[in-house]
């Protein structure tokens, strides 16, 4: 439960403050007595040291591997609460700027517009948010379904996973950032109060190539103004883990929730039968004290409301922007220019006699003396798809439709326009 900073359950003392408004997630992080580091084909117990090697499948380490190599590490026969960090490449991020929302208000306006945010991303997602309104930060996202195959890869060994958090952002991550390269992919994270600001990913085989390796040299340093720290091995991790970092950036499978809520609703059915004891015996007291319950009563009522009233119009602002914009925020670019320039590197120095573009479909006719190789051209651009003749071709001619592969007509108008 959010409580804003100006109420007045956010001046009680931080203990009181635990024990009237439960947070299942600090719970569950609060409980964790193992946390263990993927990192490669390895999984390294972060409080004992030790590491396992883990067999691979497809590349790299299964779900069912990671919770055997768990098991391995804990030993046999002994339970716990376990908090995995997990590679970068398992999260998406996003940057947001809301100023004057903050803690769970933030949360709420970032998951109303998460369609907006990942139009493309039909799997239920997960976020992670720091509550600061205070600039621009990142927000990361991971899939749900992983998140809940994981806990149940570890209950089948026996073990409890609580949560899961990017292992990059278990530790300080300074001002000057942090870059975590295993060899698959490069992450830079940067923070600063606690807040993420700065999450840029690449995959390793991007930067063979030379531009692509200048840009992300470029992006660094604008990033950070100076040389960030570099993460390369397993060894490398142990110098700057910080248990307590980035607790914001933590991830709860729905399961590992549920079972917190019960156990605390066991302990305030448990309180709430104590509580029940002690209101018999104010039973008695005058009717004076009846009064000044229900005056009390009253007081947390108004203060309930005026706790919801932002979020409530915040909700609102967030809706009646999405139905006023949305249609033509979103129209599709078809990147018509680059299209005529990627057709023209493609086709000269053949004949092209005509051309026609609409709603991201290309066709194109004309004469050149081996059509083939106008096709295995098309094919070959990363800009086009679905490449077809429209109709059959002879020796000079040939008739083309292809579509630009970044413009999707049809999610566009079932989103806006379902009834068409």
């Amino acid at each position: 439960m959010f409580q804003s900073s100006g109420s007045w359950a956010a001046r009680l003392p931080a203990a009181l403050r635990r024990l009237l408004f439960a947070d299942s997630g600090r719970e569950l992080l609060r409980r964790v007595d193992a946390s263990l580091l993927l990192f490669g084909d390895r999984l390294l117990h972060v409080e004992a040291g030790n590491s396992v090697s883990l067999e691979r499948a497809n590349g790299r380490p299964n779900t069912e591997a990671i919770a055997a190599g768990a098991r391995e590490l804990l030993g046999a026969g002994k339970d716990g609460s376990v908090l995995l960090l997990l590679p970068p490449g398992e999260f998406a991020a996003t940057s947001a700027e809301m100023p004057g929302v903050s803690g769970e208000n933030l949360r709420s306006a970032v998951l109303l517009q998460s369609e907006s945010i990942l139009p493309a991303m039909e799997e239920a997602l997960e976020l992670a948010v720091h509550g600061s309104e205070d600039g621009p930060q990142a927000i990361l996202w991971m899939r749900a379904a992983r998140l809940n195959q994981l806990h149940r890869a570890f209950a089948g060994e026996g073990l409890f996973l609580a949560a899961v958090k990017p292992r990059i952002l278990h530790s300080g991550a300074a001002a000057n950032g942090i870059v975590d390269s295993d060899g698959a992919s490069l992450t830079l994270a940067q923070s600063t109060a606690g807040a993420l600001r700065q999450w840029k990913h690449v995959d390793a085989a991007d930067l063979e190539q030379e531009d692509f390796a200048r840009q992300w040299e470029a992006e660094l340093r604008a990033a950070t103004g100076a040389p960030p720290r570099r993460i390369e091995s397993l060894a490398e991790y142990g110098a700057v883990l910080d248990r307590g970092a980035h607790g914001d950036y933590c991830f709860f499978p729905a399961q590992a929730l549920a079972r917190c809520r019960r156990q605390a609703q066991r302990r305030q059915a448990v309180r709430g039968a104590v509580a029940l004891g002690f209101v018999a015996l104010l039973a008695a007291i005058p009717p004076l004290l009846q009064q000044f319950e229900i005056g009390a009563l009253n007081r947390e009522l108004e203060s309930t409301r005026e706790l919801s009233a932002p979020a409530r119009a915040d909700r609102a602002v967030v809706v009646d922007f999405e139905n006023r914009w949305g249609a033509v925020n979103d129209f599709p670019d078809q990147a018509v220019r680059e299209a005529l320039f990627n057709l023209q590197s493609v086709l000269s120095p053949n004949r092209l006699s005509d051309l026609e573009i609409a709603e991201g479909v290309i066709r194109i006719q004309g004469a050149s003396e081996d059509p083939q190789t106008i096709l295995q051209r098309l094919e070959g651009d990363p800009m086009f798809t679905e490449v077809a003749p429209s109709r059959a071709t002879n020796n000079d001619q040939y008739y083309i439709d292809l579509r630009l592969a970044d413009v999707n007509f049809e999610a566009y108008m079932a989103r806006y326009f379902p009834d068409r």
